[in-house]
């Protein structure tokens, strides 16, 4: 646009009432999150070396189609031609200009339904691009777990909720309390455990709360000098006795009150805040659990503005 088309412009705007700006507002913010995707897609165009179905390296550019570079395989075995988003969980998802706003959507924790009002899309399309968002970050964990490390279990009611067929139990209204109080059956365990000193957080959906299911999740990941503190149960006793590392158990302490080092405040404040985070979406889905652990423990580290980039990125890979 020409300078003097540009002056006209920002003198027209000066007339507009409230209304009318209002308008060109959302314009604005609906063009700036067109353009903010197109520079992650781009980064992501940018990173293309190897051919995403054989991983061969010798790649060409081959044109583009709806608006999006092409690569074609020149590997004699292969010769596939794929996109930037070709083996990555938003492949084949239509109107890419709107996922910037969907990743907003979900950095702001709104609904299924409130999402897909924003978005100017069906609730079936909301759902299905949230949980491609989150398929890569529901088993994304810490590597490492050093120092002093807090380890506990949390509980969430088993739900089916959103199954129509193949129930194991009659289907239950929303909010009918469990059968039995406190733990049993119908409580599906989450083991989390925190790096003290960096904050990175383990949150693992576990068979039970047995050494066995709790091995193959934790046990990897402890570095042999860590200090594992726990509230005491025995299956962490018998981990560390099998592994080589230290195992402190802490008693019940209402008050939360720390004794030095000697403390699982960490842990259960981290529990607090995924209790408290969960609970607006009344209910998920026991098949959906670890992909809402991932997408809480992605918000949880992440304390800057500007997540919803960051956020599109990470469904990338």
């Amino acid at each position: 646009m020409k300078r003097t088309e540009i002056e006209k412009l920002l003198g027209q705007i000066e007339s507009l009432d409230a209304e009318e700006i209002s308008k060109v507002k959302k314009v604005l913010a609906r063009r700036e999150g067109r353009v903010e995707g197109s520079v992650v897609l781009q980064e992501k165009e940018e990173s293309v070396e190897a051919c995403p179905h054989c991983g061969s390296k010798d790649i060409a550019k081959a044109g583009s189609k709806g608006g999006r570079r092409r690569y074609k395989c020149k590997a004699e075995i292969c010769g596939k031609s794929f996109n930037a988003l070709t083996g990555t969980p938003l492949a084949r998802l239509r109107m890419s200009e709107k996922h910037i706003e969907n990743a907003r959507c979900m950095a702001a924790r709104l609904s299924i339904p409130k999402t897909a009002e924003r978005l100017g899309v069906s609730w079936e399309t909301a759902f299905r691009w949230r949980h491609r968002f989150l398929r890569l970050l529901a088993d994304r964990q810490p590597e490492q777990l050093a120092g002093i490390v807090e380890a506990d279990e949390t509980f969430f009611r088993e739900s089916f909720k959103g199954q129509r067929s193949g129930l194991p139990r009659p289907s239950k209204k929303r909010g009918t309390p469990a059968a039995s109080r406190g733990l049993s059956k119908e409580q599906v365990p989450v083991l989390v455990a925190r790096d003290r000193a960096s904050g990175a957080t383990l949150s693992k959906v576990v068979k039970s709360t047995k050494a066995k299911d709790l091995e193959p999740v934790l046990m990897p990941r402890l570095t042999k000098d860590a200090m594992l503190m726990t509230d005491g149960a025995s299956a962490y006793k018998t981990l560390g006795k099998a592994h080589g590392v230290a195992v402190k158990g802490i008693p019940a302490n209402k008050g939360h009150k720390t004794s030095g080092l000697a403390h699982i405040n960490n842990v259960n404040a981290y529990d607090e805040r995924l209790k408290g985070w969960m609970f607006p979406f009344k209910g998920v889905a026991t098949k959906y659990l670890q992909s809402y652990l991932g997408w809480h423990r992605w918000l949880d580290a992440d304390k800057k503005s500007g997540k919803a980039r960051r956020l599109l990125r990470a469904a990338l890979g």
